[in-house]
This record gives C-alpha cells, sequence and structure tokens, in this order.
C-alpha cells in the first residue's frame, strides 16, 4: 500500500491545530488561576445572614452548612465562630474555599487633616557601607560583607545602644581594638565584630552610614472612639533601602501645607509645608509602623476635625465601582473632594493596591493635578461609610492611584 504523502499545506495546519490547542490550554489555564487568585482566601462580616448576599466577580457561592469554632484559653463562653463557603465558576468548576468570619467593624471618624511624622528607629539602621581613609593613607572597608543594608545595630560591646552618638562614641574608646556589635538582620539577631580604622587625625571610623531616626508630612486617616488613630496607608520605609523602617517609638506632630508641587505625567507632585517640632505642638504617639500604615494613640483630637461625624467602616465587598469622596487638606482645611473607584481587588497580593481611584474633582485637579506625595492616608468614603485611604500615585498619570482597604487598615 502506498503511504499518503503529507504536503507541506497540511503540515502547516496541523502547526496551527497545535498552536491553537495550546493557546486555548493556557488561556483556560490562566483564566482559572486569575479566578481562584482574584478570590479572597478570608472575608468579615456583620452578620451570618450576609453571606449568601456576598458577591465576588466570576463565582457562585454555595453555602456550607458545616459550622466550626475554634475556642481561645482566655475566653470558652464565647468561641470564635467561623464558616466556610466553596466558591465555584458556572456553579459547577470548583475554584477556592473562603473562610467567613463573622466581626464587627467600629465606628471612626474621617481624618484628612496633614500631620508631622517623627520616628526612632529600633537600633541604629544601617544604610550602607563605604571605605575610609587610615592614618597611612591607605582605602580600608573595614565593615565590608560585614554589615549590610538594613541590618539594625541594637548592641555594641554589649552595650544596649539607640543613637549614632552612642555608637560613635564607643568607636572612639575601642582604641582601635575590635568591637563586638549585635544586629537584627530579616528578623533575627547575629553577633559580629569589626576592626575600627584609626584615621590621621587619630580618631577611628568603622566605614558605615547609619541612620536613627525618619521625619515627614502625612494624613491621617481615621480615629477611633478611644483615639486611636490610622494615618498613611502604607508603611514608612528608608529612603536609602527601601525597606519598612522597624521603630523604637515616635511622635505625632501638628503640621500645615505651606506650598503645593502640581502633579504631572512623570512627574509627582508633592505637599510641603511645616512640622512644629514643639512639645506644645504634639498630637499623640507613634507605637507601630507596618505595611498598613501608622498607628498610634492621640492626646488630644485635632482641631481640623471638630466638624466631622462618626461613620461605619465599610467590609472589603461592600466597596463597588462608581463615585466616591476623599478627605484631605492642601490649602489648610480638611475638604471633601470627588472621585472615582475605577477598580477592585479582593484580593490583591499588594494590600496597599487593592483599589484604583481616579480625581475627578475639577477644584482638586486645578490645585495638585491629582494625588500627590503627602496625601497618602486620605480618607476615602463611599455611601457614608470609610472605605479606605489614599496609598499611592500613578506617575504616568497624576490624577490616578491606588488605594487600600479600611478594614485592611484596622486588622493589622
Amino acid at each position: 500500500m502506498k503511504k499518503k504523502k503529507i504536503t507541506e499545506r497540511t503540515r502547516a495546519i496541523y502547526r496551527m491545530l497545535a498552536m491553537f490547542l495550546l493557546l486555548f490550554f493556557f488561556l483556560v489555564t490562566g483564566g482559572f488561576w486569575y479566578l481562584k487568585s482574584s478570590i479572597p482566601d478570608q472575608l468579615n462580616v456583620a452578620s451570618y445572614e450576609d453571606v449568601d448576599t456576598i458577591k465576588l466577580p466570576f463565582q457562585s457561592m454555595v453555602k456550607d452548612e458545616v459550622v466550626y469554632a475554634s475556642v481561645s484559653a482566655e475566653n470558652t463562653k464565647i468561641p470564635e465562630e467561623k464558616i466556610k463557603i466553596q466558591c465555584s465558576f458556572l456553579g459547577f468548576v470548583p475554584l477556592k474555599t473562603v473562610e467567613i468570619q463573622q466581626k464587627e467593624l467600629p465606628q471612626v471618624l474621617p481624618g484628612g487633616n496633614t500631620i508631622g511624622i517623627f520616628m526612632k528607629t529600633k537600633g541604629i539602621l544601617v544604610v550602607g557601607t563605604g571605605s575610609v581613609t587610615d592614618a597611612d593613607g591607605m582605602e580600608r572597608e573595614p565593615s565590608l560583607g560585614i554589615l549590610k543594608s538594613g541590618d539594625y545595630i541594637v548592641k555594641a560591646d554589649g552595650k544596649e545602644i539607640s543613637t549614632k552618638e552612642e555608637i560613635l562614641e564607643i568607636v572612639e574608646k575601642s582604641q582601635g581594638k575590635k568591637i563586638r556589635l549585635t544586629v537584627i538582620r530579616n528578623g533575627f539577631e547575629k553577633e559580629c565584630q569589626i576592626l575600627p580604622v584609626r584615621m590621621q587625625d587619630g580618631s577611628c571610623k568603622l566605614g558605615v552610614w547609619v541612620r536613627d531616626d525618619t521625619q515627614g508630612l502625612g494624613t491621617m486617616t481615621y480615629v477611633d472612639g478611644q483615639k486611636q488613630y490610622g494615618a498613611l496607608g502604607h508603611g514608612i520605609s528608608d529612603v536609602d533601602t527601601g525597606l519598612l523602617m522597624q521603630i523604637r517609638d515616635g511622635k505625632l506632630y501638628r503640621a500645615s501645607v505651606g506650598a503645593v508641587k502640581k502633579g504631572e505625567k512623570g512627574n509627582p507632585g508633592e505637599l510641603s509645608g511645616t512640622i512644629y517640632y514643639r512639645d506644645d505642638q504634639i498630637l499623640g504617639t507613634i507605637t507601630s509602623n507596618s505595611e498598613t500604615g501608622i498607628k498610634g494613640m492621640l492626646y488630644a483630637m485635632p482641631q481640623e476635625l471638630s466638624g466631622h461625624s462618626f461613620v461605619q467602616t465599610a467590609y472589603r465587598q461592600e466597596v463597588h465601582t462608581g463615585n466616591a469622596s476623599i478627605y484631605c487638606s492642601i490649602d489648610g482645611s480638611v475638604k471633601e473632594y470627588t472621585v472615582e473607584i475605577e477598580k477592585i481587588n479582593l484580593s490583591h497580593r499588594d494590600i496597599n493596591k487593592s483599589m484604583v481611584i481616579r480625581v475627578k474633582d475639577q477644584d482638586l485637579l486645578e490645585k495638585t493635578g491629582g494625588i500627590v506625595q503627602g496625601m497618602s492616608g486620605s480618607p476615602i468614603l463611599q455611601d457614608g461609610k470609610l472605605i479606605g485611604a489614599v496609598t499611592h500615585v500613578f506617575v504616568a498619570d497624576p490624577s490616578r492611584g491606588y488605594a487600600i482597604f479600611a478594614e485592611n487598615m484596622l486588622e493589622k
């Protein structure tokens, strides 16, 4: 029997078919994982009766009747009940199991006022290492390979240190002998030794750049009934290392905006002003710096918030696309401006980018170009509830930016 000859045209058809099937496979697989990743692992609700009304994108939900409880040792009378729901696509393709917990979110006072921030680091932050010239005119790098950017020096020769002056004093007293340092690196404590270099003037150097504090302007997001506040919506990172700063303590000061640099495409704007570093101008403490912003306790309620009323905090699944408003201060008083929620992601890996917003208010656009540095933390309200805070501006389009859910700020 003669074998059928496969023509070049037939081969081309086979190749196209194979490419089509491969593309179809990747589209289906990618689509499945996209839908799965868009569904959060956990959700809070005001009541379990709300479970059937929760709407998540691209999936139907079937309530699992099994309820389980985890009882804490401190409170055995009221267990922390949770339920599981199965999310599926088109009602039959399983995607993910979501854990639902009944949790009441507090009423808060929306902020919008400009604040001055001053924080002390937890130990001495190592910004970088470099070379120094010793007494013989030789270039030396005593800390190279021993200390790294992002390290926190917490002890020197067994003595706890918290300021640059303290470590300088210990280095000077070393008389050129090795110094034993205790550093925190990636959350773990380690010991190391460094031999200081004696300079031509007789002083000793470690060849390291350090920082022990940071300061700047930001915006307060909310204050609860116990005068605990949340601000910024994102953590404060070191300008050189880019790492989230580990803080010992800090103070919140009164501040005022003096000038506005209008944002333009490719060039973000900023608020500049004055921080009143006086004891009588301290607003409160800064007790934590996390990926969701800074938190602490107020000594007194800021005057700029005297006209604000307490509002309910929204659950993230209550947020929807459409009109909303932000509170911010760019000319000495807190005002409300119109924005639009363009996109919502309930399970974004970066919780600071859970929403995309666009500034629509012409007055704000004329003054700032949209979102500028210093507006981070500006509260966002929708349907009379606090839904989140501004976090970042789009460099390519300053009228748009990212936002975090208020629920995430309250949880962390």
